[in-house]
């Protein structure tokens, strides 16, 4: 197994993406002499490295066939993410990416999973701009929002306002932002090529062209030379609220409480939820209950952990290189001797504790400080996009953010969280919400609450199957057969890389293929438990259906107050193959 230890100065060993990391300058790579070609599209070398600022290449799928037949290539663009630890952003940054929406993108933005904004449709010659107006005007980076880094450290977006947190003893907000500036990527290639207009000359084609000096080969005090092998992950939430799906982060931090305080930290490791169809070594895996610290401990693991990673995982096979395999490869044990030994130390033992509830923000909730409230407004799937005959939710919430100034927040369920609304505005806030025809906790069935779509086509690359523009006649569907009053985690993705967590859902869907998808239930609805495959193949016209049988028959069956995932969860897939009919139409 080849790791950073055993390939020091040599790269033979290492992977093509490896490769490009190593000889990367410290993620300068070939990006500047690209971004003075005026080709429309970057090489495979450049793509690698331009994840590490926040940026992925994509092409439009829905125009491929007719392109491709016309003699023409690919239609490519930009999308890239910001980072917003635990989601937090200002009423000025939030207006000035709507704005730079329209300047350099497709006119629309999107909430992610993670708590960040994607632009999409940003064509190669508006990137730098884009990428310079959010830093230099709204203090926004993109660095480190995809990659092999850290990514955006998530944490319960109310943390810091909501009256149960007032007594907690601990601002969860500050320990994300904290843990994210902690991670952040050291190399200067970020200012170089984005940011320093000493060095660059834009020219009226939108093509940069940079000066002879632009490399600086020094290794990342804490990433290295190569970075980590792959993507690491960290969510910050609590006993009482795991909005943030604690399992399904590399490194997932508990606050426990006893009596409204916060008295400790239990620390979750190896969880990840991407898989491939055709690996069967690849899997879903939630965290292992690690360690219980206190605040100032949390930080010193958090880094240990890092290091080890980046020391002791599979540089030779990214589909092995998530620290899930590290730690199964490894065996728990000889991991947490490593864990201690970067450390300096050991830490107690986990208490197993288990959180009891998974909050959605919506609706209108008083704010710890008198006076002070919050507001969860439902974005469907995450699109800030006026849509036609139904939400104007980009018009709409920039209305009312630009009258109100509100602080405001994305939450883990790619919703968005106005706060700091004093008593006075709230009639006011509603009335404009109304005007625009903004759901909170109103105006959306209990069904759509905690309903999750990844993009997927026609943008991502990795896409099998629709997810974003397929859940909402899905749920459509579920209404009209009288299931709007199910209060169910339903999450559906596009392929197995699981962005919108389908595999801790009550309900999951997967895409497998134009119009097919894997049928899972049985999560634990505060995600805590894996769910099954309860059909590996369901055709499209046969999703809502299926789903509605499996809903009436949890309504039939159930005990007094059995949340679907666990009574699906008790009966086992088996059986409802054979309720439902699956068993021998398949």
């Amino acid at each position: 197994m080849a790791n950073l230890k055993e390939t020091q100065g040599d790269l033979e060993p290492l992977s093509g993406l490896e490769t490009f990391k190593a000889r990367s300058g410290g993620l300068y790579g070939p990006v500047a002499d690209e971004l003075a070609d005026p080709v429309d599209h970057f090489t495979e070398e450049s793509v690698q490295i331009l994840k590490h600022h926040g940026t992925y290449q994509q092409d439009n799928r829905d125009t491929r066939r007719a392109r491709k037949k016309a003699g023409l290539g690919k239609e490519y663009t930009m999308m890239l993410r910001t980072k917003f630890p635990g989601g937090i952003l200002t009423a000025e940054q939030y207006l000035l990416c709507d704005r730079l929406a329209d300047q350099y993108g497709r006119g629309d933005m999107r909430i992610t999973s993670r708590q960040d904004f994607q632009f999409h449709g940003v064509v190669k010659g508006n990137l730098r701009g884009l990428i310079a107006d959010l830093n230099k005007l709204g203090d926004i980076t993109s660095l480190g929002g995809c990659g092999d880094v850290v990514r955006n450290t998530m944490a319960n977006p109310v943390a810091d306002i909501d009256a149960r947190y007032k007594d907690c003893g601990a601002d969860l907000v500050a320990m994300a932002i904290r843990i994210s500036e902690a991670t952040l990527p050291k190399t200067r290639s970020y200012f170089d090529l984005w940011l320093n207009d000493e060095k660059a000359t834009v020219r009226e084609d939108g093509t940069v062209c940079f000066g002879d000096d632009l490399r600086e080969d020094v290794p990342d005090p804490l990433y290295g030379k190569l970075y980590l092998p792959r993507k690491f992950k960290v969510g910050i939430g609590t006993d009482f609220d795991n909005a943030v799906d604690l399992y399904t982060h590399d490194m997932g931090v508990m606050a426990v409480t006893e009596e409204g305080r916060i008295v400790g930290y239990e620390i979750l490791v190896g969880g990840g939820l991407g898989f491939s169809h055709t690996k069967k070594n690849t899997y879903a895996r939630l965290g292992t209950p690690m360690a219980f610290v206190q605040e100032e401990e949390v930080l010193p693991l958090i880094m240990a952990v890092i290091q080890v990673q980046r020391d002791y995982g599979d540089r030779t096979d990214r589909k092995q290189a998530r620290l899930k395999y590290t730690i199964d490869r490894m065996g728990f044990e000889v991991f947490m001797t490593r864990v201690a030994e970067y450390a300096g130390r050991s830490f107690a033992p986990p208490r197993n504790v288990k959180p009891t509830g998974q909050f959605d923000y919506l609706g209108w909730h008083a704010q710890g400080e008198a006076g002070l409230n919050y507001v969860g407004v439902w974005v469907e799937n995450g699109r800030v996009s006026d849509v036609e005959n139904g939400p104007a939710f980009r018009s709409g919430l920039r209305a009312v953010i630009d009258k109100y100034r509100p602080s405001v927040r994305a939450t883990p369920h790619h919703n968005l969280v106005l706060a700091n609304i004093p008593d006075a505005d709230v009639a006011g806030v509603q009335a404009m919400l109304d005007q625009y025809g903004l759901p909170t906790d109103k105006g959306i069935s209990t069904l759509r609450r905690m309903e999750m779509a990844c993009p997927a086509l026609p943008l991502c690359p990795l896409a099998q199957s629709e997810a974003e523009r397929a859940l909402p006649a899905f749920m459509a569907d579920l209404e009209a057969a009288g299931h709007g009053d199910a209060d169910v985690v339903l999450r559906m993705t596009g392929c197995p890389n699981g962005c919108a967590r389908p595999t801790v859902a009550e309900i999951g869907l997967i895409g497998k293929g134009p119009g097919r998808y894997i049928l899972l239930t049985g999560g634990d609805h505060n995600g805590t438990r894996l769910n099954e495959v309860l059909a590996p193949l369901v055709k499209e016209p046969e999703v809502a259906p299926l789903i509605g049988q499996l809903l009436t028959l949890w309504k039939t069956e159930r005990a007094e107050g059995e949340t679907f995932g666990d009574w699906s969860h008790r009966v086992g897939v088996q059986a409802l193959r054979r309720k439902t009919g699956l068993e021998t139409a398949q």
